[in-house]
């Protein structure tokens, strides 16, 4: 196995982002209009101000993370929120290395692009690995995420699901970084997700109502 070693920190320059103005809602009714305003307006965010995530915020978004719900409580996940600027760096170079040549989906297939990040040059990337061994581990880290994206937003931040880096983390070669994240034997990535101040203000893609039946 490869030795990954960090003598120190690494800093690296910010690219520097528009500013974007993000509308701040009150809500002087209940906690109803305020969730479901929330959930119905999260966006995936792909830019991000250079501004680093407080503790604060990355605790109170961690809580609601492991308040999801998960099958007998297992709570089948191990959550690591990485803002190392050297271990994000090394995360994205071994991206590229496995990129090159082939061909993505979405916005990973601007892959060749100068300065590109899988994680869209986020401050914070978080990390989900779930437990092998639990058939509902994936269903359940769902459950997590889903909280994170929800919290985050509620919060002023920025989110968006990583899938592509998936499989990638989960090479034999990229082992090395799974332990200096201290992610357990038996568990495997199945999720990362960009976290950081929105720099853009995206709209909504089309839903499709037809999908859903009322059965009576």
């Amino acid at each position: 196995m490869k030795k990954f070693v960090f003598s120190g920190l690494i800093l690296f320059g910010l690219i520097g982002c528009n500013e974007v103005k993000v509308e701040q809602i009150v809500y002087d009714g209940g906690d109803k209009d305020a969730i479901i305003h929330n959930i119905l307006n999260r966006r995936a965010i792909r830019k991000y101000t250079a501004e680093q995530v407080s503790q604060e915020k990355i605790d109170t978004i961690m809580k609601c993370a492991i308040y999801a719900p998960s099958a007998l409580n297992k709570q089948p996940w191990e959550i690591r929120v990485i803002q190392n600027p050297a271990i994000l760096e090394e995360i994205n170079k071994r991206f590229l290395s496995f990129a090159q040549g082939k061909e993505f989906q979405g916005s990973a297939a601007r892959y060749r692009e100068p300065g590109f990040s899988i994680f869209h040059n986020s401050p914070s990337l978080i990390v989900i690995a779930s437990d092998k061994s639990n058939v509902n581990a994936k269903l359940d880290v769902g459950l997590a995420m889903q909280n994170i994206l929800l919290s985050a937003d509620a919060l002023g931040l920025g989110t968006c699901p990583l899938g592509t880096l998936v499989p990638i983390l989960n090479l034999p070669e990229n082992e090395d970084i799974l332990r200096l994240l201290n992610i357990p034997d038996g568990y495997e990535v199945a999720i990362n997700i960009s976290l950081g101040y929105p720099a853009e203000s995206p709209t909504a893609p089309i839903r499709y109502a037809d999908k859903v039946k009322i059965i009576k």
